[in-house]
């Protein structure tokens, strides 16, 4: 040993942390089968205040003889763990760590086979071997180290974290024991050992053979990597244990306890091999199916529940989120399912709000119902529970993420669709930023005239033959007074069918059918129209139906036709 001190000096600083050195004695007592390990500390007093640390690590495993002590205990860089996976100690180096603490002395007292030694290392790291009469079942070691008191409660403390951090879910039971408290009061043994588990949205698990998984949606993921329940890793940066994955699992966080898993020779990452391909095609399996399955159930469950409180608001919020961040063809794939709540309570699926777009380049939003907002609803137009703009950080402002995203994207893929189709890129002029509106930014309330003074339908009338004279797609037209007059108040109100709500310019006109438009018998404009139709009806008239196509922006081409139909 004294010839490899060198070589022990570089193995034992590779460790974050000394105090690791529990982890891999740990790892050894697994390995060697002990159904429990035991891991207590106790202070012996010295003549003045420097005193003696006992570090104790004893197992009822399967102990070692004298050819065990000699070829591996011994003997640096030999392990018989080699292509065994249901073993995770790989490189014969475990045992070495305990020389990270710089002990005074290690004492190993194990037995085998109806053979007892005892093996002590020296300061120098030489050591002596003595068989034993008296038996020992396993295997017991013991770390001295010099010290006082606080110094032995650091290490006390030290031990029970590093433990927790790199044991909590050992398959074997594992306790602590601080058997010489500075307190002075003496506890029970402390369980190591908690449930395999995690911590955030639509928890899941999932076995498969020889691998078990944990993952939920997480706001800031973490991940852990196990073999045996033991860590091999625990990061919050991605990039470092996933590599290109890392962007597909920004907002999963996960455990995976597999036997496919095991720890670079510095043990301070997971092997990237052939193994960990395999256990993360499982983790990617479990993400893509379960998880995401269990987003879609709670989602579900959650819009069908009529009274909503702040828990609801806010768990949906937060459930739509992590649905905005999933890959577009997951998304796609649930797109007729109805997961979108509007303010009437009613369920729309993405492509409900894609059509809805589609046809009207816009979708209403709204955080609180209103007369406006149910009159539309009423009327077959949906308003979509949500906030935007300034309230985007609102607990439902992951509304308008996820469906700006939705629609971008099944838009794109559409267009990519022509573009496969007739091998071109075609162009064009359809936003789909921002489309998400209040209703108030939008309609107007309106009162169309059952009766109107005899100029005002001499005018409209004259101005609707000329429209239908050029084939305008006008079926009717008429006057109408806007209830609310924001100082800004619009000649014409125009759609398929008029009512008492009507949009706002620019609404999209370009659908198939003919529309119905009212003219605003308010408005300074036609105010100035009638005046003209006194002296000159054809030419106000005329103007009248060239206002309306200037404000629709279409089939300003007729404008010669117009003129002819209105002389006519």
């Amino acid at each position: 040993m004294s010839e490899n001190h060198g070589l022990v000096d570089n193995l034992v600083t590779q460790f974050a942390s000394p105090l690791d050195c529990f982890r891999e004695l740990a790892q050894n007592a697994m390995d060697a089968g002990s159904p429990v390990v035991e891991v207590w500390t106790e202070f012996i007093p010295g003549d003045d205040y420097i005193g003696t640390i006992a570090l104790h690590v004893d197992d009822w495993g399967e102990g070692m003889d004298e050819q065990i002590i000699d070829t591996y205990l011994t003997q640096l860089f030999s392990s018989s763990k080699e292509d065994d996976l249901t073993k995770i100690g790989k490189f014969g180096i475990g045992f070495v760590s305990v020389f990270a603490l710089n002990p005074r002395a290690v004492l190993v007292q194990t037995g085998r086979g109806g053979e007892y030694w005892e093996v002590l290392f020296h300061e120098d790291r030489t050591f002596n071997k003595t068989r034993l009469q008296m038996p020992v079942e396993g295997s017991q070691i013991t770390i001295f180290v010099a010290g006082d008191i606080q110094r032995y409660a650091e290490l006390a403390l030290g031990i029970q974290e590093r433990l927790k951090f790199w044991c909590a879910h050992s398959e074997t039971e594992i306790t602590f024991e601080d058997r010489t408290p500075i307190s002075g009061e003496l506890l029970d043994p402390l369980p190591i050992n908690e449930p395999f588990g995690i911590e955030g949205h639509c928890v899941t698990r999932v076995e498969y053979q020889g691998t078990e998984i944990v993952c939920a949606y997480q706001r800031r993921p973490s991940y852990g990597f196990y073999n045996a329940g033991l860590t091999l890793a625990f990061t919050r940066a991605g990039e470092d244990v996933l590599g290109e994955r890392a962007a597909r699992l920004q907002h999963v966080g996960f455990k995976i306890k597999s036997r496919y898993l095991e720890h670079t020779l510095s043990r301070d990452t997971i092997m990237r091999d052939e193994n960990y391909e395999k256990a993360m095609r499982l983790l990617e399996d479990a993400v893509n199916r379960n998880l995401f399955g269990e987003l879609l159930a709670e989602l579900k469950a959650l819009v069908a529940q009529e009274n909503w409180g702040l828990a609801e608001v806010q768990n949906y919020g937060d459930l739509l989120r992590f649905l905005a961040a999933e890959p577009y063809e997951l998304l796609k794939s649930v797109e007729n399912i109805p997961l979108i709540r509007t303010l009437g309570g009613r369920a729309l699926s993405l492509a409900e709000i894609y059509e809805f777009w589609s046809e009207n380049g816009r979708v209403l939003m709204d955080a609180e119902p209103g007369e406006l907002s149910g009159a539309l609803q009423n009327a077959g137009t949906p308003v979509v529970y949500g906030v935007h703009g300034a309230m985007i950080r609102h607990p439902i402002g992951a509304v308008n993420a996820l469906l700006e995203r939705f629609v971008r994207l099944r838009y794109q893929d559409t267009l990519g669709a022509r573009l496969k189709r007739f091998t071109k890129f075609l162009g064009t002029s359809r936003s789909t930023q921002h489309f998400l509106i209040s209703p108030e930014d939008v309609y107007l309330p309106v009162s169309l005239d059952s009766q109107a003074p005899a100029d005002t339908l001499a005018l409209i009338a004259e101005a609707a033959r000329i429209l239908s004279k050029v084939d305008a797609g006008y079926r009717r037209l008429v006057s109408c007074h806007i209830v609310q007059d924001d100082g800004d108040a619009q000649l014409f109100v125009v759609a398929k069918k008029l009512s008492s709500y009507m949009a706002r310019p620019p609404a999209r006109t370009d659908s198939k059918g003919r529309l119905e438009a009212a003219v605003n018998r308010d408005h300074p404009h036609f105010i100035h129209l009638l005046r003209i139709h006194q002296t000159d009806p054809k030419l106000a008239a005329y103007c009248l139906a060239k206002s309306l196509l200037l404000t629709e922006d279409r089939l300003l081409h007729l404008d010669l036709s117009m003129m002819a139909a209105a002389q006519a």
